[in-house]
């Protein structure tokens, strides 16, 4: 029997909804927050904590796993990297949904995505082309 399981479903097939969950995910990873409508918001918060728990520990097995879910190698080593340290100490409720109201063309409740404990993302900050060097040239 299926007591207390609740499952949301979405009519675009099996391949396609696996997809649209693959896609989600990787999106937030990258950005670390999503703006998208609620029933989407709420499969994606139980995929990203299943994820999130196997970035904890860095091994085979949950690097397979990733690799299997994400499908990008990037994703899966930033996840590794950053992910996993900030949220070691934290056993769950690692995602926040911020309810935002009703979208204005179809009347679709929307929702925003983000984390609940703070996950920094390291910007590697490249020097502009037109930028001058400190060395300072001396020819007098």
């Amino acid at each position: 029997m299926r007591h207390g399981v609740k499952k949301i479903k979405f009519n675009a097939g099996i391949d396609a909804n696996k997809m649209l969950v693959r896609k989600l995910a990787l999106s937030f990873l990258s950005k670390g927050y999503l703006q998208t409508t609620l029933p989407k918001a709420r499969v994606l918060k139980t995929h990203i904590e299943k994820l999130v728990s196997k970035m904890k520990v860095k091994n085979e097995a949950n690097k397979n796993f990733l690799l299997r879910y994400l499908a990008d190698g990037q994703a899966v080593n930033d996840g590794f990297d950053r992910v996993g340290p900030a949220l070691m100490k934290i056993n769950g409720g690692y995602i926040r949904i911020v309810k935002l109201g009703m979208r204005t063309d179809d009347g679709a409740a929307m929702a925003k995505v983000q984390w609940a404990y703070p996950v920094v993302k390291e910007e590697v900050k490249k020097p502009l082309k037109n930028e001058k060097s400190n060395k300072t040239d001396k020819t007098s």
